[in-house]
């Protein structure tokens, strides 16, 4: 008994063998010979032993084995939505290796066929197994369907398992952008299968101890039901591209934080805003600040604030209003005195919440995210200009100015083709965008300059914009001149207005030739890109007198005066109302003329200033043309002493001292009489020829006459009483004057001839010719 004991005992230890091992190893022969022991019955005392035949048993196969994580902990038999091995935030072109162990767990040799299963992934990566040298490094690939053999471990060994064979799988991500998106998944686990090569009869064709003709699974389970998965997803950029905002944690191009001073600060700014109407002293009551129906306020009122935007960060930067729920930030320049390109810095924000950090190409994009190809980029100068428009953009670093650089990062998944910025995750990226664009002149229609500005995620396969954000450039522009019948103002040819200057006006309704009021219909048109009220003024100058002009809308009232104070230099400037872009207002120019204004033609100067866009126009071209207006008085006076002068006036014409018009005279044969004819020229224009005449009176002869004060010439024309039937005939101008006695209806003509041509000359508008004639009573 006691020897048979110990033999159950060492057949149950050799039947144990390691851990993986099924027991003995196949082939091995059990040798077994019994003995028999007993007291020879001879000899007391004496024991005897017999030994029995030697019995062989040979070892069968008994297969079986498994593919398991190297990972120790983690179990097998998942899916690739079930699968506790999981790699996030893979990025195009990544690889991810996860290591395997083939695991011999029979006692015979196997050859395990080794596929990859892809079930639920998606398409586009390829996967691929290597064996994992002793040190740790990849080895010799494995090819697709190819078996691996894998001995059975000893169980005669201690401290290694020959039934291990470790490998790793390779799944290496698609980088083509149709095959690889933020929602694809990918995945795959190793499939082992061993092809059976038993014969019919275990102990003559023993062979893996599978039958011939089957393919077993791992483990003997069914198929796809003992797998492990390795899933994939992949990265998701969370990219916010944004109009300036006050970031928490902003860092520059670079990723490196930034001073909260590099960052403008978003505040209110003063930009147009819509006028809603007037009260007391023309004070506009302005609109609260709106995004949607931006539009200038008329002086005296500011323009009004708007809350949440900023100022361009170049020296007397444009005002931008920003509008983050819509993406969009909008630039209101003013004009300037050049036609020179103008500029624009806009301020934009890149936030990253996805969980990583992130290289991110900035560019110009259309609405689909694609870049935009209107524009060509030049990477040695940052600069993308739109061929087209002449538009140019540059990003520029915010504390250096700076063009932002194309990333030349080799570990890129995808190859930065425009500007790049670095975008920790959890941090906003502070960017400027440089947009410049032509300003030929303030005059010409102008469209709106549009900048949509695309941020693409290098960690994702395409270019496309993950993000986008809108800048966009309102700019002025505007014409004053002559109303036309159709939109626009013009400044030839050059209107005339002819008046005549009677003291009488008409108003805007005033009519050519008959009144003192000049009216030119003027036009101002809005251009530009958002609404702007104008200043309007002007002036001329006639006879030394400088009358302003005064500016009327279209229903006849006059306009609102920037200042009601008659003594301000601002009294005669006056507010258009509000112009929407795209449309003009009419407002009426209108003159005063004075009386007395000399004849001819005067220029109107006339000047129009945006009251944002501070857009200067100035129309030069109408002409009052003031035409002859007036009379001419004659007044004859006969001397009396004692008369005051001016008491006795004629036809406007006031009498001289000791001289009357009217007043009871006499005189005695012998008597003088003096007289003094004045002649007035009341005409706004020179009277040509002018000369005094005077006959000599009934029962009188001529002494002399004179012309008072005595001029540098005076020239004579007497005309003498024609026989009876006869007509009068003049005689010659002469410089002579007439001899005394010359009878009674004896014309006498006098005028000066300061300029020697023996022909009157002309009387100057206002003046007085005076000349005293002398004669005797008979």
């Amino acid at each position: 008994m006691k020897r048979s004991t110990q033999l159950i005992a060492l057949m149950a230890a050799l039947a144990a063998g390691s851990a993986s091992a099924a027991g003995t190893l196949a082939g091995t022969t059990i040798e077994n010979t019994a003995t028999a022991s007993f007291e020879d019955p001879a000899n007391a005392g004496t024991t005897l032993n017999s030994t029995s035949n030697t019995v062989q048993t040979v070892v069968l196969p008994k297969p079986d084995f498994d593919i398991v994580y190297t990972t120790s902990g983690i179990a097998d038999g998942n899916t690739l939505t079930s699968t506790p091995v999981l790699t996030t935030g893979a990025v195009p072109g990544q690889v991810i290796e996860t290591p395997y162990s083939l695991v011999n767990k029979g006692n015979t040799p196997l050859s395990i066929v080794l596929n990859a299963d892809t079930t639920g992934s998606a398409a586009g990566a390829t996967v691929k197994y290597y064996l994992v040298n002793t040190d740790g490094t990849r080895g010799a690939e494995i090819p697709a369907g190819s078996a691996v053999p894998v001995t059975a471990d000893n169980p005669a060994t201690t401290g290694v398992d020959e039934g291990i064979v470790k490998i790793v799988q390779v799944i290496t991500l698609p980088t083509d952008p149709a095959l690889i998106t933020p929602t694809s998944v990918f995945g795959a686990s190793p499939e082992g299968t061993v092809a059976g090569t038993a014969g019919a009869d275990p102990l003559l064709a023993p062979g893996n101890g599978y039958a011939s003709g089957t393919t077993v699974q791992e483990e003997g389970k069914a198929v796809d039901t003992d797998l492990q998965f390795t899933r994939v997803t992949v990265y998701a950029p969370a990219l916010d591209n944004n109009p300036n905002t006050n970031p928490g944690t902003p860092v520059d191009s670079a990723g490196n934080p930034l001073p909260p001073a590099s960052v403008p600060p978003v505040t209110s700014v003063n930009v147009p805003t819509e006028v809603v109407g007037k009260v007391g002293d023309n004070t506009p009551v302005v609109s609260a600040p709106g995004y949607v129906t931006p539009a200038p306020t008329t002086p005296p009122a500011t323009p009004s604030p708007v809350p949440g935007g900023a100022t361009d960060p170049t020296p007397g930067g444009t005002p931008i209003a920003t509008n983050v729920a819509g993406d969009e930030q909008i630039a209101y320049p003013i004009a300037d005195p050049n036609a020179t390109p103008d500029r624009v810095v806009f301020t934009n924000t890149l936030t990253n919440t996805g969980g990583a950090t992130d290289k991110v190409q900035l560019f110009p994009t259309l609405a689909d995210g694609t870049p935009d190809p209107a524009y060509t980029f030049d990477p040695a100068t940052g600069v993308f200009t739109n061929t087209t428009t002449g538009v140019t953009i540059r990003f520029l670093d915010p504390v250096t100015g700076e063009p932002i650089k194309v990333s030349v990062d080799p570990t890129n998944p995808t190859v930065a083709q425009y500007p790049t910025v670095t975008v920790p995750n959890g941090s906003t990226v502070v960017y400027r965008t440089e947009v410049t664009y032509p300003d030929v002149n303030d005059s010409a229609p102008i469209a709106p300059v549009t900048v949509l500005i695309g941020a693409d995620s290098l960690k994702d396969a395409d270019l496309v914009s993950n993000s986008n954000t809108r800048n966009t450039i309102l700019p002025p522009a505007a014409q004053f001149g002559d109303a036309t019948g159709t939109q626009g103002a013009v400044e030839t040819p050059a209107p005339i207005q002819t008046v005549i200057p009677s003291g009488v006006s008409s108003g805007i309704n005033s009519p050519d030739f008959t009144d003192a009021t000049a009216v030119f219909p003027m036009d101002v048109v809005n251009n530009g890109q958002y609404n702007d009220s104008y200043t309007l003024s002007g002036t001329v100058t006639l006879g030394g007198v400088t009358v302003p002009v005064l500016y009327y809308a279209p229903d006849g009232s006059l306009l609102p005066r920037v200042s009601n104070d008659a003594t301000s230099p601002d009294y005669n400037k006056f507010i258009t109302p509000v112009v929407a872009p795209g449309t003009e207002y009419k407002p009426v120019a209108v003159i005063q003329v004075p009386a007395g204004t000399l004849t001819g033609d005067y220029t109107v100067t006339q000047s129009a200033v945006g009251n944002y866009s501070t857009i200067p126009m100035t129309d030069t071209n109408n002409i009052i043309r003031v035409a002859p207006f007036g009379s001419v008085a004659v007044a004859k006076f006969v001397a009396k002493a004692g008369v005051a002068a001016g008491s006795n006036p004629i036809n406007t014409i006031p009498n001289p001292a000791d001289y009357t018009a009217t007043g009871a005279n006499g005189a005695k044969p012998s008597d003088t009489l003096r007289y003094k004819i004045i002649g007035k020229n009341t005409y706004n224009t020179p009277v040509s020829k002018f000369f005094l005449s005077d006959t000599v009176p009934v029962n009188t002869t001529f002494v002399s006459v004179a012309l008072s004060p005595v001029p540098t010439k005076t020239i004579y024309r007497v005309t003498p009483v024609p026989p009876a039937g006869s007509p009068a005939t003049p005689g010659a101008w002469s410089a002579t004057a007439p001899a005394a006695g010359l009878a009674a209806g004896t014309v006498i003509d006098v005028a000066v001839d300061a300029d020697n041509d023996n022909i009157p000359d002309a009387l100057a508008p206002g003046a007085t010719l005076t000349a005293d004639f002398t004669v005797t009573v008979n």
